[in-house]
């Protein structure tokens, strides 16, 4: 027997196919590599008007995106692992890492690091490793970060890396609250705890 198989059902049943028109439709605008639909979607498809709303919503992957394509994944790893959100964190990191360029120490940081470490050798990634962190903690984003974000940001980086980080802190509260299961296949664990490395080894 698998882990996944032992993996119990989420908390709301997902949706099946065949699906209501409303919800074909929005299922079928997301990329091809995302089917079958990950089980987010399906479970709020139990509210096709919630599904709808929740897809229209979404500030990543815009064709004119103000952010780059690292600097959002950066964000968002570090988001969504501060969150404990394996199931995002997971996904993002089957899909995105390699493009961004993140490195296996990166992405270790993003879990359990910091933007100190020796790992981000880059300004801007480590100012959104502080921005990630400080949502996180406060709500808020203090007067002296917010200067040096934006000196590295324009102000329409900085609106789009706002959406991100609150669009998929609300992936987490979904994706923990309802004990989404990891895509087979897709989701990438956390990686390991150092102390769990070395009792391992």
């Amino acid at each position: 027997m698998t882990n996944q198989s032992r993996m119990p059902p989420p908390r709301i049943e997902p949706v099946a196919p065949p699906y209501a028109p409303d919800v074909q439709a929005a299922l079928a605008r997301l990329p091809a590599d995302w089917n079958p639909p990950f089980t987010v979607f399906t479970v709020l498809a139990q509210d096709p008007d919630l599904l709808v709303r929740f897809l229209r919503g979404a500030p990543a992957y815009r064709p004119d995106a103000k952010l780059s394509l690292r600097q959002r994944e950066v964000l968002l790893h570090r988001v969504t692992a501060n969150a404990r959100c394996q199931y995002e964190w997971g996904l993002r990191a089957h899909f995105f890492s390699r493009q961004a360029g993140l490195s296996d120490d990166q992405m270790f940081s993003t879990v359990y690091g910091n933007a100190e470490d020796p790992c981000w050798t880059n300004d801007e990634d480590r100012l959104l490793i502080r921005l990630a962190d400080e949502l996180h903690a406060r709500c808020d984003i203090a007067d002296g970060l917010w200067g040096e974000l934006r000196a590295a940001f324009s102000e329409g980086a900085m609106l789009e890396a706002l959406l991100l980080a609150g669009y998929y802190r609300t992936v987490a509260y979904l994706a923990n609250g309802l004990r989404l299961p990891p895509e087979p296949g897709l989701c990438r664990p956390f990686p390991m705890a150092k102390a769990a490395q070395g009792a391992a080894a």
